[in-house]
């Protein structure tokens, strides 16, 4: 018993030792960030001051009793000061890292709205917290990747017909953790349709840009430069004019249809149309003038990648020959309506609406040699940005089919060699358009408690009930 007593006395004595010598070393924290000073006040003349790495920090004697500290490099050191009539010195445990106050205040201007911190854990930079986009993280870490201290710049230069051409690369450790909040969502209504452009012409109906903002449809016939536009009436139709006046025509591209020109007065291509389009194409495919070959609605993410595909897959036969002997392979080809986009809601509630490709492919044949098929393929790319609601039309992709006619007379067409006088062949070549009507709209989540109306939560009209009465069945 007494054995174990004194063994515990000695331990708790040895205990005390090393925890008063731990403590009378133990250093006080002091953080500084790289190329930045501190001012440390004693409360005694300093006799003597010492710093462990002056690679990381180094110290400036103001007075007898203030030190300045500056931060040189990412890391940690001590400093030591000996005090006037002190026996024991001051440690200081000092930690160099970024400054994040500065990155977080120059983030802060940049997105006020937002909630957004830094820190730094080494030589890395830290983002966490909340926004609103994807544009205010891009233009965050932008930011933080510009002061981060453990950004490294490269340049290459290179040589080619004697010119030399010098590229800067900057890697940065920045990881990002910011989140989303309440992330916007895209509502993508699409309409493919392909218009009959020869009956257009022969009827005078054409698409045209109404001023610089390109906000109607009309009936008015495009002309050459130089020439005239008139008001026409047309009735029933759905379309609608009133203005007279004269017109210069259109040469080059064409706002948002990407590399297409227009090849006649009558090819224009109208890039934001805020309403009408449903008014239009109905008039149109009534007339038998227009014909719909898709008409998706796809939500998508704002940033996200979204794709529509309404195809067939096409399989035929591809011959291998390796080693003298041969295989039969069957591929196949996606041949129909396809259509990749990124929507990208802006700070300033545009939408950045890119086109990637819109496509429409069909066979036009098969080789007389192997009988591979031959793809006809129309696409258009374009970036564009627009208003919610507006849309956008990528017209100008044409294509031709010729189309043989014969008129006769009965009886007498059918004589052989005389028949000739009383019958005629005409060739008629028909255009067709394919036109896309992309309309993106902005989609937000119903808050928390709100009820959303129903259809069947409306109250019908007089004219409505009497078509929904009940009918006794016998």
């Amino acid at each position: 018993m007494r054995v174990n007593a004194h063994t515990s006395i000695f331990t708790a004595i040895l205990a005390a030792i090393i925890f008063s010598a731990v403590s009378a070393f133990a250093g006080i924290p002091t953080q500084v960030a790289v190329n930045k000073s501190i001012l440390l006040n004693l409360n005694k003349p300093a006799t003597r001051i010492s710093v462990a790495n002056p690679a990381i920090a180094e110290f400036l004697l103001l007075s007898p009793r203030q030190i300045q500290l500056n931060g040189i490099a990412l890391g940690t050191t001590n400093l030591i000061v000996w005090e006037k009539g002190e026996a024991k010195p001051i440690f200081f445990d000092v930690k160099v890292g970024g400054d994040a106050s500065s990155i977080e205040a120059m983030i802060h201007e940049m997105a006020p709205n937002d909630n957004i911190n830094v820190e730094f854990a080494n030589d890395t930079v830290v983002l966490t917290g909340k926004a609103t986009n994807e544009q205010t993280i891009k233009k965050a870490v932008e930011i933080a990747a510009a002061y981060s201290p453990g950004s490294s710049v490269s340049t290459t230069i290179t040589e080619k017909d004697g010119i030399k051409t010098a590229k800067t690369d900057t890697t940065a450790k920045v990881i990002n953790h910011i989140i989303i909040d309440q992330p916007n969502q895209v509502l993508l209504q699409v309409k493919v349709a392909q218009v009959d452009k020869s009956s257009l012409k022969k009827l005078g109906v054409s698409f045209m840009i109404k001023g610089q903002t390109a906000e109607g449809f009309s009936n008015l016939i495009g002309v050459p430069t130089g020439g005239s536009t008139k008001s026409q009436s047309s009735s029933g139709d759905g379309f609608s004019s009133s203005e007279v006046g004269s017109g210069t025509g259109i040469s080059g591209n064409v706002v948002g249809l990407g590399s297409f020109n227009p090849l006649d007065a009558f090819q224009f291509g109208v890039s934001y149309f805020p309403a009408g389009i449903g008014a239009v194409m109905q008039a149109l495919t009534t007339k038998g003038l227009a014909k719909i070959l898709a008409e998706p609605n796809l939500l998508v993410k704002t940033g996200e990648r979204g794709e529509f595909r309404a195809v067939s897959r096409i399989p035929y036969s591809v011959l291998q020959t390796t080693g003298g002997s041969s295989t039969s392979t069957i591929v196949f080809e996606e041949v129909g309506i396809k259509l990749f986009f990124n929507p990208e809601v802006l700070d300033n509630g545009m939408i950045r609406l890119k086109i990637d490709p819109a496509e429409v492919s069909s066979i036009a044949g098969t080789l007389a040699v192997n009988g591979y098929p031959i793809i006809d393929t129309r696409s258009a790319k374009t970036n564009v940005e627009l208003k919610n609601g507006e849309s956008l039309i990528i017209a100008g992709l044409l294509s031709e089919e010729a189309i043989n006619t014969m008129s006769k007379i009965p009886l007498l067409g059918d004589i052989p060699i005389l028949g000739a006088l009383f019958r005629s062949t005409q060739k008629d070549i028909k255009e067709k358009e394919l036109v896309f009507f992309i309309t993106p709209k902005l989609m937000r989540p119903t808050e928390s408690g709100v009820k959303t109306e129903l259809p069947t939560d409306k109250h019908p009209t007089p004219a409505e009930e009497k078509e929904l009465r009940w009918i006794p069945i016998p």
